[in-house]
């Protein structure tokens, strides 16, 4: 992602994190707090000392009010079409894994649909993670991925697929020695 066309390049994460707390009068605590995750954590993004897993990242912004759309595209407009070419697609991932989002904006949107792309060893978070008010589901087109859902492991292969609520602890991750493709559809947090 590039810091032109009103998107956040990965070395802004940090500089943009800092200038959303600011904005809505947090301190690093308070954002950790809220977020579940620790004060450090903050500091060392916000410094550009550590690149965030999605699950992290998504934990932060959650506390914000803010999609992983809304973060890495801030200045989107509307789309003005329903069909979108694949250099339409808005990278939202990090820590190793492609996340194309359809559509720059989730504004007004009940519905995130994304490409997702995990090299061998990629995965969403180091240890499982919970978002509040939403599903996640997803089909495996490519490659194989091992889903961890609450207590229960499994390995998914093409076309298999998952459908869970957020609010369990999960996280997806490439064990596999080859590229891993899945497509997926989540509702964002109420």
């Amino acid at each position: 992602m590039t810091a032109s066309g009103g998107t956040v390049d990965e070395a802004e994460i940090g500089r943009r994190l800092h200038e959303l707390r600011v904005e809505r009068g947090l301190s690093q605590r308070e954002l950790a707090r809220r977020a579940g995750t620790t004060h450090g954590t903050i500091s060392f993004i916000e410094r550009d000392k550590i690149s965030p897993s999605i699950g992290t990242m998504r934990q932060i912004l959650d506390a914000l009010g803010l999609t992983l759309g809304e973060f890495f595209a801030p200045d989107a407009q509307p789309p003005s079409s329903y069909f979108f070419r694949r250099a339409d697609l808005v990278d939202v991932g990090s820590g190793g894994v492609e996340l194309l989002q359809v559509g720059r904006s989730l504004k007004g949107r009940p519905l995130q649909v994304l490409l997702e792309f995990y090299p061998p060893g990629a995965e969403t978070a180091r240890a499982p993670y919970r978002v509040d008010g939403g599903e996640e589901g997803g089909v495996v087109v490519e490659g194989e991925i091992e889903a961890t859902v609450g207590d229960e492991v499994r390995i998914l292969h093409q076309y298999d697929a998952y459908l869970f609520p957020t609010s369990l602890p999960h996280r997806l991750r490439n064990v596999s020695d080859r590229r891993c493709v899945i497509v997926s559809a989540t509702t964002p947090p109420v």
